[in-house]
């Protein structure tokens, strides 16, 4: 197929969750020989916003609502099969009629805002104006398809009156670092990522704070933490490398339950046992180990507990089930598997339209 893929201009440096997704996953694509190209919709200006907020349209859409965007859209479309618009703040955009198209939500923003920052009557007000206009834009009648990257948006979306079809595009992993025959449990803790936005630089420093004044502190490695991190606590850095003969740490200090699906994984992949302030294993559900190598934490004191009891595990039990657990991820968590669901959805509705062969290739409408 020819696609289209909408998706959020870049940042220097692409380590954001929602950049490392579109890549990946047009990676993967182009891997099953699908033609994709990119579009990059302008975001609009203050003034621009102001007035689209008086309109209604919701918080995060108001950055992109206006014609120029959509004609951009449309003179895209016309020359391709299918049209991906992933990530929420976009699909104020719309697909041409009678083309194939899926809406990839990273986060479900009536979900989201309340959990990035709770009890705060203006997030929770514009929650409330996302969730009119998310049961409206997701219907059937509004949408080809949508796109779920956890269980949790799953489940709320297939909830919605007169949904349109809901896929599950869980994040890949990245691949597995080798856990050597003689790996050893290290007593340090991991914390990467990128901090820029609000919410995990604010839960990042939350958790330095608090583990600053823990008596048995083990060393923390990080990099790219902000100046205001580091001030509070100085990371050593991050393990050089290989790194199959360790076994680690992982820390989520995020405290929503949105936008630490790809670290979690990562860390995994890296030989980390993950210690997270949010619920981090609900789509590892199922997962034999899930709930020995991905920890709950209610505070940073109670890190050295953890660290305690998979310590207590003898280390070659601990080698063997960490490898399996690894291993179980990895089969659920596929940036293959994410391509071919998008490409399966992309087609049947091209079928559908017969416009596709059913070996697969495209024809004229």
């Amino acid at each position: 197929m020819r696609i289209v893929w909408v998706g959020k201009e870049p940042e220097p440096g692409g380590r954001a969750g929602d950049e490392v997704f579109d890549n990946r996953s047009i990676a993967a694509l182009r891997q099953l020989g699908h033609e994709v190209e990119r579009l990059h919709p302008r975001r609009v200006s203050r003034l621009r916003e102001m007035a689209n907020l008086v309109l209604g349209v919701p918080h995060y859409r108001s950055w992109y609502a206006d014609r120029g965007n959509q004609a951009r859209v449309e003179a895209a479309a016309r020359d391709a099969d299918a049209l991906v618009i992933s990530w929420e703040p976009l699909d104020v955009l719309r697909a041409p009629p009678g083309t194939a198209a899926l809406l990839i939500l990273h986060n479900v923003t009536s979900q989201s805002l309340p959990a990035l920052f709770p009890g705060s009557r203006i997030p929770a007000l514009l929650a409330s104006f996302a969730g009119r206009w998310e049961r409206r834009r997701y219907r059937a009648d509004e949408a080809k398809a949508v796109a779920a990257l956890s269980r949790r948006d799953m489940a709320f979306l297939a909830a919605i009156p007169g949904v349109a079809p809901v896929v599950l595009t869980l994040p890949g992993m990245p691949p597995l670092e080798p856990l050597a025959e003689d790996a050893v449990l290290v007593r340090e803790l991991v914390v990467s990522g990128t901090y820029d936005w609000t919410p995990k630089r604010r839960d990042l420093l939350q958790f330095l704070r608090e583990y600053r004044s823990v008596a048995d502190r083990v060393p923390v490695l990080g990099d790219g933490w902000p100046p205001e991190a580091e001030a509070i606590l100085r990371p050593q850095p991050l393990p050089a490398g290989d790194i199959s003969r360790e076994i680690r740490f992982g820390i989520v200090s995020d405290r929503f339950e949105a936008g630490h699906k790809l670290k979690t994984g990562a860390y995994i992949a890296a030989n980390q046992i993950v210690l997270s302030f949010s619920d981090a294993g609900h789509d590892f559900e199922g997962i034999p180990d899930r709930d020995l190598f991905i920890r709950r934490v209610a505070h940073a004191s109670d890190i050295g507990g953890h660290i305690a009891s998979v310590a207590s595990i003898p280390p070659d039990e601990l080698r063997d089930r960490l490898r399996l657990f690894k291993q179980r991820c990895a089969e659920r968590f596929r940036w293959s598997g994410v391509a071919e669901t998008i490409a399966q959805v992309l087609e049947a509705q091209l079928a559908e339209a017969g416009r596709i062969s059913s070996a697969g290739s495209s024809k004229p409408a």
